[in-house]
C-alpha cells in the first residue's frame, strides 16, 4: 500500500497487527526487561529511568512523554503515519499496563544471558511487526523519521545515536553488567 500526502488509507489489518506487535513488545518489556532489571533504548528506556527515579508507571509515562513528539509529528509526517503512530503509542501504553497486571512470569532463574536474549527476541519481533505494518510506538521513531525525511539521515543512525544516549543515562540505575546484557538484547 502506498500513500499519498492527501489521501488517508488506514487499513484495519494494519491496526490489528500494530496492536499485536505492541502486545509482544510490551510483554518482553514487562516480563523480561523490568523483571530482570534490564534497560531499554529510546523513549521506552526513558520511561524505565522515570520508573526507577520517580516511581511513575511506564504505561502512563509512555503516553505523557510521547504527547509533544506526536504534536511535532503532526507537522512533519503524513496522516497515515500520524494515525498509526498514535495507535501504536496508545497500544503500547495499554499493553504495558495490562502485562503488569497479568500474573505470568518467565522463570529463567535470573539467568541474565537468557534474559538478554529474550528481551531482544520480544523487542525485535514486536518492533518488526509494528514497522512491517507501517506503525511506530512513537518516541524516537518519530524523531528518526523526521531526520530521515528532512535531513536525509538514515533512521537506523538516528535511532542508534539516541539509544546510546538513553542507555548511557540508564547507568544511573543499573550496573555495567546489566547494561552489557541490555546491549545483548539491543
Amino acid at each position: 500500500m502506498y500513500q499519498t500526502k492527501d489521501k488517508l488509507q488506514v487499513r484495519l489489518v494494519d491496526l490489528i497487527m500494530i496492536a499485536l506487535g505492541c502486545a509482544f513488545y510490551a510483554f518482553g518489556l514487562v516480563k523480561v526487561n523490568i523483571a530482570n532489571s534490564l534497560a531499554e533504548g529510546g523513549i521506552t528506556g526513558i520511561t524505565l529511568i522515570v520508573r526507577f527515579w520517580l516511581h511513575i508507571d511506564p504505561a502512563y509515562s509512555t503516553l505523557v512523554i510521547n504527547i509533544p513528539l506526536i504534536i511535532i509529528a503532526f507537522r512533519y509526517l503524513g496522516k497515515n503515519a500520524l494515525i498509526y503512530t498514535i495507535h501504536g503509542t496508545i497500544s503500547l501504553s495499554f499493553f504495558i499496563w495490562l502485562w503488569q497486571r497479568v500474573p505470568v512470569s518467565i522463570n529463567i532463574s535470573h539467568d541474565m544471558f537468557i534474559a538478554g536474549l529474550l528481551a531482544g527476541f520480544f523487542g525485535g519481533v514486536g518492533s518488526g511487526i509494528i514497522y512491517r505494518f507501517g506503525g511506530t510506538t512513537g518516541g524516537t521513531d518519530i524523531v528518526a523519521r523526521i531526520f530521515e525525511k528532512k535531513q536525509g539521515v538514515a533512521m537506523g543512525k538516528t535511532l542508534l545515536s539516541l539509544d546510546c544516549v538513553v542507555l548511557g543515562l540508564s547507568l544511573s540505575y543499573i550496573s555495567i553488567r546489566q547494561m552489557m546484557y541490555t546491549l545483548l538484547a539491543s
